[in-house]
């Protein structure tokens, strides 16, 4: 009469068992064939081989269940070797090569036994299950040692980000704390600062490192509800449509708070005048020279505006159509095709404009007065921030 398949499945165990020493020292050949384990010494696989022999060993006889305990083990030990800085595939790679092994071995005794099929298919399908049930387990260990790493790693390079801009470290500091980033006394940077209305802080950091590439980004970080980062080479695009910001630079490391506030205030102004995308200085020098200068602002609205304000009943509408008219260049024909209007039509309103407030769009000097009193009008009951 045929032995029950636990008792057959047990027989070839007892033998793999007896083997023991023999199987360790064969995981202990693959793993050391794999490059990146040659920091990982043999004593501290040797543990890790062996319970793979005894689990093997245990689930053939159907013993292994597969309890939280043994599985924190291998969770552990992923996690060991990800601060260790060996990628999860060779992690995973180690670990299946050594069941492949185990399972290779466990074939070879059932042939030479005789073991019947069934019983061999039974016992093939438990080790399959054990390295399957454990791969899983050194998965999620490496994987909450890289979040735990990378996050302890954003956390560092924020927090230098910050003190850098904010110009709390002298030089030397900077350079010694930056060794790792890139931070030099003879190299020049740039400074950017973005906001998006659709994107949080930290997704919007992703999108600048994208953008500015990984060789020229030397600090990225969230800061003050914004992204900002610190780069070697200024990003010219690819922040998308919803994001604005202010670029600075170049500037010497020793001049990056100086680079960081003027980044800062360029991103305040374009986001009250509207503007999306990168804005240096040259891109918004007049606005600049508008939002610096209240008191001007003050003068001209009082001037070109409020005459408009209080004396028309259609105001808004010669306002509307002074600021197309000088945004298309001063073409009659353009500004009207803007605003979708006659052409008689909007030189009735600039005739108005003209009436009311006494100023002639074809002087120059009055045209750029006028100019600058809407872009002020733009700006009031919101002051520039500059945090």
């Amino acid at each position: 009469m045929p032995e029950p398949l636990e008792a057959q499945l047990a027989l070839v165990a007892g033998k793999l068992l007896l083997n023991a020493e023999e199987l360790v020292a064969a995981q202990l050949g693959v793993t050391g064939a794999i490059a990146s384990y040659r920091v990982v010494g043999p004593s501290e696989v040797r543990p890790s081989a062996h319970r793979n022999v005894v689990r093997v060993v245990a689930a053939l006889g159907g013993e292994e269940n597969l309890t939280a305990g043994p599985a924190e083990d291998e969770r552990e030990t992923g996690r060991r070797r990800a601060l260790q800085g060996i990628p999860v595939v060779d992690v995973l790679t180690a670990y299946r090569s050594g069941v492949a092994l185990l399972r290779d071995e466990f074939l070879r005794i059932a042939r030479a036994e005789g073991t019947p099929a069934d019983a061999v298919l039974l016992g093939t399908q438990r080790i399959w299950q054990l390295g399957d049930h454990y791969s899983n387990e050194f998965l999620a260990g490496h994987r909450e040692a890289e979040f735990d790493v990378t996050r302890r790693e954003t956390q560092q390079r924020t927090t230098l980000l910050a003190r850098v801009l904010e110009g709390t470290m002298t030089t030397d500091q900077m350079v010694a704390a930056g060794v790792g980033y890139g931070l030099a006394t003879d190299q020049r940077y740039w400074i950017l600062r973005a906001r998006s209305a659709n994107t949080d802080p930290f997704p919007l950091t992703r999108v600048l490192e994208r953008a500015a590439g990984p060789q020229d980004t030397v600090l990225v970080g969230a800061y003050g509800g914004d992204a900002a980062a610190v780069l070697s080479r200024p990003v010219t695009g690819g922040l998308g449509d919803d994001v604005t910001a202010g670029l600075a630079g170049p500037i010497e490391l020793a001049r990056l708070r100086a680079g960081f506030a003027e980044a800062t205030q360029l991103l305040e102004v374009a986001t009250r005048f509207g503007h999306r995308g990168i804005v240096d200085r040259w891109r918004m020098a007049l606005r600049l020279a508008v939002a610096n200068e209240p008191e001007l602002g003050k003068h001209l609205h009082a001037r070109y505006i409020e005459p408009v304000e209080v004396e028309s009943a259609i105001g808004e509408a010669l306002l509307a159509t002074v600021e197309t008219y000088l945004s298309r260049r001063r073409s009659i024909p353009e500004a009207a095709a803007a605003l979708s209007v006659h052409v008689n039509t909007l030189r009735y309103r600039l005739d108005r404009f003209a009436a009311l407030t006494e100023a002639d769009l074809q002087e120059t000097e009055t045209m750029f007065e006028v100019w600058w009193a809407l872009q002020y009008r733009s700006l009031r009951g919101s002051p520039i921030s500059h945090g």
